[in-house]
């Protein structure tokens, strides 16, 4: 069988989770009603010819959301039947934006679903390796962000989630910066992160200098030479404020990837996250891959 030790003269050993982990097989992207939707399948577009993966979009849209239904009015069959009838009027639309952005890519597949957007993309994360998923900064209405919450989506995903802001349209990999803590979240985001790493041309690990833990960012480097990546280590001054030092960063080293473990759970139904991952959330410009 493969990967018999090569002691036995019949092949060489086989390292088969290097293999995995070096590449992207099938790049998963949440479409929504956002005007910047068509920017973000282009970007995920990109990314998966990049790594000839596949593309599968997800497009979902409830004909009852909670908007309507949940205001414990009664409704009656012409209200539903608006209601589905725009559903169906967003689902054409988005399914118009996945065609005209992939065009001429023949591994691109969009999956449509009539029901709750947010579980749809969960389930649909079961067959990727990467999902690409908005940010919170796309001034959309409260009704778009609640249906697809990126820290809803990062919680429960169990894949990588690549968070665009709203202006991206392509991923560049020109620098990208890993905010380093040692912690389990940190350590599965740049395990997930390596299949991008390798192919960036600068890759900084960042650490936040700190008196009361020591960072290991020099076993973290170690692993990382070990997948031949090289970095350049950067440290700076402590601070209250972790993700507007990331930020900065990013901004100064036009950076166009930053890799950072997310860090919180969800409580009697409601999200509980760390300061810091919250606040990059809410004002990273910058592309960021979060693992959980």
């Amino acid at each position: 069988m493969p990967g018999i030790s090569a002691d036995d003269g019949r092949s060489e050993p086989v390292d088969y989770l290097t293999e995995v982990i070096m590449t992207l097989s099938n790049i998963v992207v949440s479409l929504d009603a956002s005007a910047f939707t068509p920017g973000r399948v282009r970007l995920a577009c990109n990314l998966a010819r990049s790594f000839d993966a596949t593309l599968t979009g997800v497009a979902a849209q409830d004909p009852l959301p909670i908007s309507i239904y949940g205001k414990g009015s009664y409704l009656d069959s012409n209200i539903i039947e608006i209601a589905a009838a725009s559903a169906r009027d967003e689902i054409s639309k988005q399914q118009a934006v996945f065609h005209e952005m992939t065009s001429g890519y023949n591994k691109a597949q969009l999956r449509v679903y009539d029901r709750e957007p947010l579980g749809c993309v969960i389930e649909e994360c079961a067959r990727g390796d990467l999902l690409v998923a908005r940010g919170l900064d796309d001034g959309d209405s409260g009704e778009i962000v609640e249906a697809l919450s990126p820290a809803e989506i990062i919680l429960r995903a169990g894949r990588p989630v690549l968070v665009t802001p709203s202006e991206a349209d392509d991923l560049s990999l020109g620098c990208a910066i890993i905010a380093w803590k040692d912690t389990r979240e940190a350590r599965r985001a740049v395990a997930d992160a390596l299949p991008l790493l390798r192919r960036a041309e600068r890759v900084l690990l960042l650490t936040i200098a700190s008196a009361e833990a020591n960072t290991n960012a020099e076993a973290t480097e170690a692993y990382l030479k070990g997948h031949d990546v090289q970095c350049e280590r950067v440290e700076l001054p402590e601070t209250a404020n972790v993700a507007q030092a990331v930020a900065g960063l990013a901004r100064d080293e036009a950076a166009g990837l930053v890799v950072a473990g997310a860090y919180g759970h969800s409580k009697m139904r409601e999200l509980v996250f760390g300061s810091v991952t919250h606040e990059l959330l809410t004002s990273l410009r910058t592309p960021c891959l979060y693992s959980h």
